[in-house]
């Protein structure tokens, strides 16, 4: 073949990948297939440090001296683990682990919403091995923060090498995230909506193709590496009557608030165990090695928060346990994972809040019915769902999540109503969720609605530009005219000296200040009397003439900026800031122009867009149209 041939096709191939729904999708296939043997060997990995401490591939099941390596240490091997285990996290995550964009769920989100959907593998595979340790090492995390990392960084390589549009990318991004989350708890319709739902916010045909389509493939894969039974497996269970409804919506309700105080705990823990480690003055890589002490500590008196608690929860919801001591792990697991993640250990709340919420359930269950014990299991699965929808007010996740991982679909109606009332309940309570709460402590309101319109939450420092000209008080009034001839103003600003007149003591030079803004109309009535002078009432100078004052603070923002504009009828208007001395300094020029450039660009971007929304149908309506036009 032809080079130039060979080129042609390359770029005919790569026109397909980079626009086309054909080729976006087999680019979602494979990276739902890349972020499920990334999450498949993830869980070996967990599974191995596991082993490899504790001599077992989930500690909670035997709750005894370890038969791994440090099977010498006896029962205190706890806390001897969750200490190494920090050690090696910090060294890793000060070395490789920054990143911009910030780790786990928070950090996919903010790269969705707020970037291109990209995240740097490098970092990302630092912080899913960073999990592995902190999971396998005791800590009482989940490994759905790294997992999504790990898939919306594998988009990111594909994007990054094929030139992908910004929109692909984001897409891929959230469609590598679904498909971790799906291969990782056996559920590929809650990883889609998960990703739909908390990570984009975004529920279009085509997003929703993206995610499913990644979701198959990587269910596929991990079905064939690990199996296909369910996470959580319970023989069939029924609410026994419509009557247990209220029970079930005062559960909802508890839920809602149990999942926001999970919240509010995991970052009071971070800001309290941060301030210890600044006073202490720890660096940053020996923390997780400290913090893991007080890890070990929680270990010793109650191991069972150990790791992801796999076994806790399966006793929990066959009804081992007495409503107190479920209420203990409830509050002990919580604890611990707040205090985890708080040291600087690495991993997500996903697996935690479920297992916050089997317990909590449970222990309502078994307080209602104590003679029953599948009334534990009942309301462990409806408490599951609540607690996750009140952390991570995420509703069609956690029902759906719930019903794929245990398969009650008889429990399918009690569930929904726990999960709306839960996430209503932690909607009253906190405006921000366990994900976007890390996002507003960076400074960035993820789900504020003033950042998604045309403008968004920027001053009118972020709006202004240069005046188109200047003028001095003292300038003539042809000087006058011919700026504005030249600036093509109807109106332009005009500066005097300092009231002071001396700048004070290192203060720098002194600041003109801002008298008001002459019109053109102004200049030319002014100087259609050629021959009169001060004496008769005619100014000869630009300060002499009538000035208006109308003008915007530096500080003000948009939607006063815009309300001024429109109120004052005037085309543009200057920004100012105070002076010490009470006056005003000019600092930029804000115009009506410029928000329609704004709109401008945003609708070009929309068309654009727009325009590689394409398909079958349309193509062939407009060829046939190009034919019947010939």
């Amino acid at each position: 073949m032809p080079r130039n041939a060979g080129g042609r096709l390359r770029e005919h191939a790569l026109n397909l990948l980079r626009y086309h729904r054909t080729g976006l999708f087999i680019l979602a296939v494979l990276t739902g297939l890349t972020a499920g043997a990334g999450a498949v060997v993830f869980r070996a990995g967990i599974d191995l440090w596991t082993r490899v401490l504790t001599g077992t591939d989930d500690y909670t099941l035997i709750l005894g001296p370890s038969t791994g390596v440090l099977a010498g240490l006896g029962r205190g091997f706890v806390l001897a683990a969750p200490v190494l285990s920090g050690l090696l996290v910090g060294v890793l995550m000060s070395r490789l682990g920054a990143t911009a964009t910030g780790h786990g769920v928070a950090g996919v989100i903010w790269s969705a919403r707020r970037s291109d959907g990209t995240m740097a593998p490098l970092p990302a595979g630092a912080s899913v091995l960073a999990a592995t340790l902190t999971i396998g090492g005791g800590g009482s995390v989940g490994p759905e923060g790294p997992i999504a990392e790990l898939g919306a960084s594998t988009a990111s390589v594909f994007g990054r090498r094929l030139g992908l549009p910004r929109r692909s990318v984001r897409l891929l991004a959230a469609a590598g995230t679904a498909a971790g989350i799906a291969a990782a708890f056996n559920a590929p319709l809650a990883g889609a909506f998960f990703a739909l739902e908390v990570v984009l916010m975004d529920f279009t045909v085509d997003a929703f193709a993206f995610v499913v389509l990644a979701c198959v493939a990587a269910t596929v894969l991990a079905h064939h590496l690990l199996g296909t039974t369910l996470s959580v497996s319970l023989p069939a269970l029924d609410l026994h009557g419509d009557a247990q409804l209220l029970w079930v919506a005062l559960l909802g309700l508890v839920g809602g608030v149990v999942g926001v105080l999970f919240s509010r705990c995991r970052y009071l823990a971070a800001d309290l165990l941060g301030a210890v480690g600044d006073r202490l003055h720890l660096p940053a890589w020996v923390r997780p090695a400290v913090g893991g002490l007080l890890v070990g500590a929680l270990l010793l008196a109650v191991p069972e928060v150990y790791g992801e608690s796999a076994a806790v929860l399966d006793r929990a919801l066959g009804g081992q346990y007495t409503a107190a001591a479920l209420l203990g792990l409830t509050a002990a697991k919580i604890l611990a994972t707040s205090v985890t993640l708080g040291v600087g250990m690495t991993g997500g709340v996903f697996a935690p809040s479920l297992c916050i919420g089997a317990t909590l359930g449970a222990a309502w269950g078994t307080a209602l019915a104590p003679n029953r014990p599948e009334a534990a299991a009942v309301f462990g699965v409806i408490g599951m769902g609540a607690v996750f929808a009140g952390s991570a007010r995420a509703p069609i996740t956690g029902t759906v999540l719930i019903i794929e991982m245990t398969g009650q679909y008889h429990l399918l109606l009690p569930l929904m109503l726990a999960v709306a009332l839960s996430t209503t309940m932690s909607r009253f309570l906190t405006r921000t969720t366990i994900y976007t709460e890390e996002l507003r402590r960076r400074g960035d309101d993820i789900d504020d609605p003033v950042r998604a319109t045309l403008v968004g939450r920027v001053d009118a420092r972020g709006l202004m530009h240069a005046p188109p000209a200047v003028l001095e008080a003292t300038a003539s009034l042809a000087e006058a005219a011919e700026a504005l001839r030249a600036a093509g103003a109807v109106r332009l600003p005009v500066v005097g000296d300092t009231a002071a007149g001396k700048p004070e003591s290192g203060a720098g030079a002194p600041k003109p200040v801002w008298l008001g803004c002459v019109s053109a109309v102004a200049v030319a009535e002014a100087r259609s009397h050629p021959d009169a002078g001060e004496a008769s009432g005619s100014p000869r100078c630009v300060g002499g003439l009538p000035l208006d004052r109308e003008h915007v603070d530096g500080g003000a923002d948009a939607h006063r900026v815009l309300g001024a504009l429109i109120e004052s009828h005037l085309e543009a208007l200057p920004v100012t800031q105070a002076l010490p001395d009470g006056g005003l300094e000019l600092i930029g020029w804000v115009s009506q122009e410029d928000m329609v450039r704004r709109l401008y660009r945003q609708q070009r971007r929309a068309v654009e867009a727009a325009e590689q929304r394409t398909s079958l149908g349309s193509r062939t309506q407009a060829w046939l149209r190009r034919r019947r036009t010939r």
